[in-house]
């Protein structure tokens, strides 16, 4: 039962780190990524930026999907306060009322959530997006749930942290039942320790959160969550509304478990279609991780 506690354990930290895990498969746009080096050894965490355009090329209107993770390296941060200048209008997440100021300081939410979230920061020796993010760029809109508009729409779904516990358990348990021995975990554990990393478990984790299978079974359909599909329509409202106030360049900066979803919602509400994806280095891995300071 070592593996399966294992995987609980594994399961639990990506509900920590719940608003940057993704679903591979979900679209055909890939969101993260683990790069490698031409010995084929793991070198970053990647995270995408995938931009939409309007079928009609005519129309001036660009869409950004960038995919954000909470923790990461100071650099990866650094690197997207200077992309944010460039954008009309720069959407963000962030669990607030609408009318709330937003500086590095207040954005920091003392809850269970950003407090596990702070203590994986000590742990992989990365940095905090919001101690890193500059909130008070002039083009920063907000474009996410009030507190109390989130509890509502999670009480109308019957979602919890209690239940997501539990979904974890159940999902932990199918995961354990499809491989009890343990052999696709053995894999990449192997490949990880013929690599020299220095940080196996840095790595390791960046690989689960490339390729797990149970984020989705921890917070249901997309589209029917609360915390997936009810913070992206209010996303999209937002994006509608900075277009019909004239933006023609718009980056949405959410956690890359939102971007499958978003990427529906962009085809579907907005007739875009899917343009091109920029990486970006959100861990270095292994011998870039002393390269990683701005």
């Amino acid at each position: 039962m070592n593996i399966m506690r294992r995987k609980l354990r594994l399961a639990t930290i990506l509900l920590v780190l719940a608003p940057v895990t993704t679903v591979i498969g979900q679209t055909s746009t890939t969101f993260a990524r683990v790069s490698t080096d031409e010995n084929d050894q793991p070198k970053a965490l990647q995270l995408a930026i995938a931009t939409y355009v309007p079928q009609d090329r005519e129309q001036v209107l660009s869409v950004d999907l960038i995919s954000a993770i909470h923790i990461g390296d100071s650099s990866y941060y650094a690197e997207l306060n200077q992309r944010f200048k460039k954008y009309d209008a720069l959407l963000y997440e962030l669990v607030a009322p609408e009318n709330a100021a937003v500086s590095n300081r207040l954005a920091k939410r003392k809850g269970f959530i950003s407090s596990a979230q702070i203590g994986m920061t000590k742990l992989l020796d990365l940095s905090f997006q919001l101690d890193e993010i500059n909130y008070d760029q002039a083009n920063f809109v907000h474009a996410d749930l009030s507190p109390q508009e989130l509890r509502d729409s999670m009480d109308d779904r019957g979602e919890s942290l209690y239940v997501y516990f539990w979904r974890i358990f159940f999902a932990s348990l199918d995961q354990y039942a499809k491989d009890p021995l343990g052999l696709k975990d053995w894999a990449m554990l192997s490949a990880v320790l013929s690599s020299d990393q220095d940080d196996a478990l840095k790595t390791m984790i960046a690989y689960e959160m490339t390729n797990i299978e149970q984020v989705r079974d921890i917070f249901g359909e997309d589209s029917d969550s609360a915390v997936i599909g009810a913070r992206n329509q209010r996303a999209v409202d937002v994006l509608k509304r900075e277009v019909e106030a004239g933006a023609r360049h718009i980056g949405i900066f959410y956690g890359v478990a939102h971007m499958p979803d978003l990427e529906e919602r962009l085809l579907d509400q907005l007739g875009l279609t899917y343009d091109r994806t920029n990486w970006v280095d959100a861990w270095r891995l292994g011998s870039d991780t002393k390269n990683s300071a701005p």
